[in-house]
C-alpha cells in the first residue's frame, strides 16, 4: 500500500456566548450586598475544602471519585482521538485493472495469474463462532460475499464461476484476438495457479499498442469485530462474542483451541523463505535479535498478572508498532522482513505486518497473511494491501463460566497495523486471498505473472464501479489500550 489511510480529529462544538450584559457588569453596586456575598463565598469555599478533605480521607469515596475521574479522562481521550469512518455494510464492484504498454519493436507477451476471491466468514477455521455445552451454537457471520465475477479483455466479457469449479488450459476460452483464459485451480507449472484459485490469462500485445485486462468483482462486505470493548461501536457485529484482556487465555491455551490446527500450522518459526532476502517472519534470537529484544521489551512493559495473557501481548505489540514504527512511503520493492522493518524503524503494510507476526511468533501466537486491496471510505481511491490474521484463545475460566466448549472458545480475526484496525474487518478491505499453508503459497501470490518482450510494461491498479452503503456508518477510534 502506497499511502496510509488517515483519519480526522473529532472536535466538540464550541459553546455559544449568550447575548446581554456580562455577569461582572450586572453585579449590584451595594457595598452591603458585596459583604454578604463575600461571606457566603468564604463559607462555600470552606465547605468545598471540607468536602474534598472528607473525600480524600475516606478510602471508599476516594476510590469512587478516582474511578469516575478515570472514566471521564477516557471519555475525553476518546472524543479527541483521531478516527476513520467506515460503512457498516456496502455492496460494490471493484475492478483489478492490468494496463499493458508495448513500446518495443516486437510482440510482448504476458502470463498473468489473477487471484479469485472467496466468500469469507468470521471464523474461517471453524464451523461456527462459539459452541455451548448444551448443544447450541452461535453461527458465523458472513463478512465478504462474492456475487459475480467477470473478465473483460479484447472487447469481450467472460463470466467467471463463483462455485469453485475449474477449467483447464486444454479447454481454455480463446478470444477473437487469440488470448487464452482458463481457471485451473492450485498446482505447479505455468498452466496452474501457484497460490490458490485464480484466473490465468495468456495474452500477446503487438508492438506499439496498449491493452487492458479488467477483472471485475461484485461483492457485499460487512463490518465485523472480534473485540469485546466499550470502545467498539455497538452497531458492529461480533462484539458480544469477541475477546478482551479480561477474557483472554494464556499462550499455553492456544494449542487447546480449534483442535490445535492454527497453532500447528501458523506458529512455526521462521516463515516464508525469500532466498537471498531471508525469512520474512522470524523470531529466532540468533537471526532476528531486534524482533527478540522488542518482544522481550513489550512483555516487560506488561503488569505481572498479564505476562502470559495472549491478548495483552498482542495488543501491546499492536500499540507499540503504531507508536514507534511510522509508515514508509518509499519502502523497497521487495518487502522488508520483520527484523529489517524494526531495524529500519519504518515500514509499509507488508513490512509492519511482517514485524507484527514475527513478534507474535516469539510466543507461539498463530498469525498468517491476508492480501487484497484497501479503499477510502468513499470507495474513490484503492491501493494494494497486506495485513495479518491472528488466532487468540479465551481463558478456560471464562469459557467454563459461560458454558462454552473449550475447543470452540477462541477468535481468529483481522489486525491491520498501519491503518489502526484492531480485530475488525471493514467493507473497505477487499480480500482476494487468505494464506493457506505451506508458506510457499505466499511466494506464489507475490509472483503472480511474467512478462516477455523488449520495452513491455505492466501497471496493475484498482478502481470502483459504483457502490451502495447499507445501514449507515461507524467510527473506528485510533487510541492505544491501557493494559495497566
Amino acid at each position: 500500500m502506497n499511502a496510509r489511510v488517515r483519519g480526522e480529529f473529532m472536535r466538540s462544538p464550541t459553546r455559544k456566548a449568550k447575548q446581554g450584559v456580562a455577569p461582572r457588569h450586572a453585579m449590584t453596586s451595594s457595598s452591603s450586598k458585596r459583604k454578604v456575598r463575600k461571606k457566603r463565598s468564604k463559607i462555600n469555599q470552606l465547605g468545598l475544602i471540607a468536602l474534598i478533605a472528607f473525600i480524600f480521607f475516606t478510602p471508599d469515596a476516594k476510590q469512587f471519585v478516582l474511578a469516575k475521574w478515570a472514566e471521564i479522562e477516557d471519555y475525553i481521550m476518546e472524543g479527541l482521538a483521531p478516527h476513520q469512518v467506515y460503512p457498516l455494510e456496502a455492496e460494490y464492484t471493484v475492478v483489478r485493472s492490468i494496463d499493458l504498454w508495448n513500446n518495443g519493436s516486437g510482440n510482448g507477451h504476458l502470463e498473468e495469474s489473477i487471484p479469485i476471491p472467496m466468500d469469507v466468514t468470521s471464523n474461517e477455521g471453524g464451523a461456527f463462532s462459539l459452541a455451548y455445552t448444551d448443544g447450541t451454537e452461535i453461527a458465523k457471520s458472513q463478512i465478504q460475499e462474492i456475487n459475480s465475477m467477470e473478465l473483460r479483455l479484447d472487447g469481450e466479457v467472460i463470466a467467471i464461476p463463483t462455485d469453485g469449479s475449474t477449467r483447464q488450459k486444454s479447454n481454455a476460452i480463446v478470444t477473437g484476438d487469440g488470448t487464452e483464459v482458463w481457471w485451473p485451480g492450485k498446482g505447479l507449472g505455468s498452466e496452474k495457479c501457484p497460490h490458490g484459485d485464480c484466473v490465468r490469462v495468456s495474452i500477446d500485445v503487438p508492438a506499439g499498442t496498449h491493452e487492458t485486462v479488467d477483472f471485475a468483482v461484485n461483492l457485499k462486505s460487512s463490518s465485523h469485530t472480534w473485540w469485546h470493548s466499550t470502545r467498539m461501536d455497538g452497531k458492529v457485529d461480533g462484539k458480544s462474542e469477541g475477546t478482551s484482556v479480561s477474557r483472554s487465555g494464556t499462550f499455553d491455551d492456544i494449542e487447546e483451541r480449534g483442535m490445535g490446527s492454527r497453532s500447528a500450522t501458523f506458529s512455526a518459526n521462521p516463515w516464508y523463505d525469500r532466498g537471498a532476502e531471508g525469512w520474512a517472519i522470524d523470531a529466532r534470537q540468533s537471526t532476528a535479535p531486534t524482533v527478540y529484544q522488542t518482544a522481550a521489551s513489550i512483555e516487560a512493559s506488561l503488569p505481572g498478572n498479564l505476562k502470559d495473557n495472549a491478548y495483552a501481548f498482542a495488543r501491546a505489540t499492536f500499540d507499540w508498532l503504531n507508536d514507534n514504527v511510522p509508515y514508509d512511503v518509499s519502502a523497497p520493492n521487495v518487502a522488508r522482513s520483520g527484523e529489517q522493518c524494526l531495524v529500519a524503524g519504518m515500514g509499509d503494510c507488508d513490512e509492519q505486518s511482517n514485524a507484527f507476526m514475527s513478534i507474535m511468533r516469539t510466543k507461539g501466537i498463530p498469525t498468517w497473511y491476508v492480501f487484497g486491496a484497501l479503499a477510502d471510505s468513499e470507495f474513490e481511491s484503492w491501493q494494494g494491501h497486506a495485513w495479518a490474521y491472528i488466532m487468540l484463545p479465551m481463558s478456560d475460566e471464562w469459557c467454563e463460566a459461560n458454558d462454552i466448549i473449550l475447543e470452540s472458545c477462541y477468535v481468529e480475526g483481522s489486525v491491520d497495523v498501519v491503518n489502526h484496525k484492531w480485530l475488525v474487518h471493514t467493507p473497505t478491505a477487499y480480500i482476494d486471498w487468505i494464506e493457506k499453508a505451506p508458506w510457499e503459497n505466499v511466494d506464489g501470490y507475490y509472483s503472480g505473472g511474467s512478462l516477455s518482450g523488449n520495452d513491455f510494461k505492466r501497471l496493475r491498479s484498482f478502481y470502483t464501479e459504483g457502490y451502495e452503503v447499507i445501514g449507515g456508518t461507524w467510527n473506528n477510534k485510533w487510541l492505544g489500550e491501557d493494559l495497566s
